[in-house]
């Protein structure tokens, strides 16, 4: 569960990424995961991490990458400590 949601979070970041404005961020965030009917918690979270960390770049690279567990497993080590911690 704490994968599947995770990599729900990479998505969704990746998505926020790509609003590229501090508050449209988690916004964007909020958007991509009520769409799929996940707990969005976490993104305020996670916004705060991918501009503390500056992690703007990578999250937008991971959106690429279709398979959600896939995109977890490319992400550095960094970006994913930020989705683990963002993660309820």
């Amino acid at each position: 569960m704490l994968m599947k949601y995770a990599c729900a979070l990479a998505a969704a970041a990746s998505a926020m990424v790509a609003a590229n404005f501090a508050g449209e961020l988690a916004d964007a965030c909020v958007a991509a995961l009520e769409a799929e009917g996940r707990d969005t918690s976490g993104c305020a979270c996670l916004e705060e991490e991918v501009v503390a960390h500056d992690l703007a770049d990578e999250f937008t690279a991971l959106v690429e990458i279709a398979d959600p567990e896939a995109r977890y497993e490319a992400a550095s080590s960094e970006a994913k400590a930020a989705m683990d911690k963002c993660t309820r």
